[in-house]
């Protein structure tokens, strides 16, 4: 694309990241409009794209809030609507602040070692049913069984829940899509359950199997993250039922529709480069180090919103009160200023200089150990066992320009 051409573009269209990822678009955005204005049907929002511009928001948490307009939906939210679904995501400091300690030692690199070997254990279950299929979907059959089964253990909850909590988790935040929204987003239909967790008809059962093991732990806690949130305080008052519904569902889709996607992502990076793969699947190629780069390509999240809260400027655009300014992760993290070729895999990156987990906000992803240690596991077990993988079909991407990610991905894989 020639630096003078303007291409058409609207990145509200989910249909733009059905086909592929638009990279060439993002690309001229960061070359020729970095802070780019997008027209909706309000008054627009501000596209930023780059890597320091994006960094940047993200650091400036007081200037440019979670909690104003929310942070997961570019469009408008009804005021009552956005207190109605508001989860600890959607808040500012210090209020965040109060929500999130309380589970941070818990998803320290200490605390999420104690899981490592249950881990293990959960991967090569998973592990050994795909191998005994052969010809498997890598997003259905491996990504998103061991992300869930891990996080159901970490919260608290009963296995028997796992497998329903995948699908109900999709619904809500996969709602863009009619192949796996019973109620697409903004549809009539669709308003009846605006005032629900993610505005999703899928949370009231998700929410009331959440319910259960939460009432049971104000009872008797135990050690796990339900304990925690069954019993904690905010404000020196403890949590209603609403806050309690937000942040269960928050928990179920945050850790794992991120993680799996990422690992979905990562595989398909991997195979179209025999070089890289080479070097990842060799012995001690698993590095901590590796997987970051693996995440920073396999970026699962397009974008979070903020809004301004006083008159600024990003990259000497100005910025009104007010308005809202939506950061790129994924566009971010493939900045050819910041990384050389970047849509190369290049395991000699630094560590965790990508963005995927929102580094340097306050709103830095709690799960980042977890996912890291979920993603690295997977390798170090699938690699010792695999004799040959190769993509058998077409992946199937989601109709989403929030989740990127895929809802099929083929694959067959063969045991040495």
């Amino acid at each position: 694309m020639a630096a003078t051409e303007i291409p058409q573009f609207n990145l509200l269209d989910h249909g733009l990241f059905v086909d592929r990822e638009p990279w060439e678009i993002f690309e001229w955005m960061q070359r020729e409009a970095p802070v780019y204005r997008h027209p909706d049907e309000d008054d627009g929002f501000w596209c930023v794209t780059k890597y320091d511009d994006v960094l940047d928001v993200l650091k400036r948490a007081k200037t440019f809030s979670s909690e104003a307009g929310g942070s997961a939906r570019i469009g408008q939210v009804e005021p009552d609507v956005l207190e109605a679904r508001r989860n600890f995501m959607e808040t500012d400091a210090p209020l965040h602040n109060e929500w999130r300690k309380p589970f941070a030692r818990d998803f320290t690199p200490k605390s999420i070692g104690r899981y490592e070997d249950q881990l293990r254990v959960i991967v090569d279950e998973v592990l050994d049913e795909a191998f005994e299929k052969q010809d498997i979907c890598f997003v259905h059959d491996i990504a998103a069984l061991i992300p869930i089964r891990v996080l159901g253990t970490i919260l608290g909850l009963p296995p028997e829940q796992f497998d329903r909590l995948i699908e109900l988790g999709d619904r809500m935040i996969i709602d863009s899509d009619p192949e796996i929204a019973i109620h697409v987003a903004g549809s009539p239909e669709a308003e009846a359950f605006k005032y629900l967790p993610f505005g999703s008809e899928a949370a009231a059962e998700l929410c009331a199997m959440g319910r259960q093991t939460i009432h049971a732990r104000r009872g008797a806690p135990k050690d796990d993250v339900l304990s925690i949130l069954a019993n904690m305080e905010i404000g020196g008052c403890p949590l209603g039922d609403r806050d309690l519904d937000n942040n269960f569902a928050l928990f179920v889709v945050a850790g794992n529709e991120t993680t799996r996607q990422s690992m979905a992502l990562g595989l398909l990076a991997l195979l179209k480069d025999d070089r890289a793969m080479s070097e990842f699947s060799q012995p001690g190629g698993v590095t901590d180090q590796a997987v970051d780069e693996l995440v920073r390509i396999a970026s699962p999240v397009w974008h979070f919103r903020r809004t301004a809260t006083e008159d600024t400027e990003i990259r000497g655009v100005e910025i009104k009160q007010g308005e809202r300014v939506v950061v790129w992760f994924a566009p971010a993290n493939r900045d050819a200023e910041v990384f050389d070729n970047p849509h190369v895999l290049d395991f000699s990156r630094k560590k965790d200089e990508h963005l995927a987990f929102g580094r340097g906000g306050p709103h830095y992803c709690i799960g980042t150990h977890l996912a890291r240690l979920e993603i690295k596991v997977l390798y170090e077990q699938l690699f010792p066992r695999l004799k040959s993988i190769e993509q058998t079909g077409q992946e199937r991407r989601l109709y989403s320009n929030f989740t990127n990610g895929f809802k099929s991905f083929p694959v067959r894989i063969t045991a040495k």
